[in-house]
């Protein structure tokens, strides 16, 4: 997905009016007095709102796929590349606080079946990552055999969405970063084959 500077500039224009006014206020009327742009110049780069909020998830797609590229290219233990999973997740939104009121929003995903669909089909992306990364741990003995992936799956990824929603309620009043490392340090020691 390759997308102009303006695109981006309007991206981000409507994830902050969504994180901090709700997806109901993202109008074109108010994106256009936030850009200083008239209506007619948004359209001309995205027909419709619905059209820019799916360019909205693809973007938060496009930063998924970048990390797991990533995790790809580097020499990883399984724990390792869960590991970075998590963390990436955290810095991303710890530089991106409005992008996490976004994607953890259940208002927006209830307003069109076909963002929730989306939204499904990207965290099915980061399922089949994640499970694979447990099952190749379980398979290199470093990750107790006992346990269903998709159930470590949900342990990780879960207490993840627990605390990220934790951290937006409390208006990011902790260090999400830190919090994060240390939950996921106490689920890798329930996890791993103890030596």
């Amino acid at each position: 997905m390759e997308l102009t500077a303006r695109q981006m500039n309007i991206i981000e224009a409507a994830i902050e009016i969504i994180a901090q006014m709700g997806y109901e206020k993202l109008t074109t009327k108010n994106l256009a007095a936030k850009l200083k742009l008239t209506e007619a110049a948004l359209y001309r780069h995205f027909p419709s709102k619905h059209e820019l909020v799916r360019m909205v998830l693809c973007y938060f797609e496009q930063l998924s796929c970048r990390v797991i590229e990533q995790i790809k290219s580097e020499d990883l233990s399984p724990v390792e590349r869960i590991r970075k999973f998590v963390t990436d997740r955290y810095e991303l939104f710890t530089a991106n606080p409005d992008l996490a009121m976004v994607m953890f929003s259940e208002e927006l995903f209830k307003s069109d079946h076909a963002y929730m669909t989306y939204m499904q089909d990207i965290m099915h992306i980061h399922r089949d990552h994640v499970v694979g990364y447990i099952s190749e741990g379980q398979k290199a003995g470093e990750i107790d055999p006992g346990l269903k992936p998709i159930h470590v799956f949900r342990m990780v990824v879960g207490s993840m969405r627990l605390i990220v929603t934790q951290w937006n309620l409390s208006g990011h009043g902790f260090d999400l970063i830190i919090e994060g490392g240390e939950q996921l340090n106490s689920i890798i020691k329930l996890i791993e084959v103890r030596k």
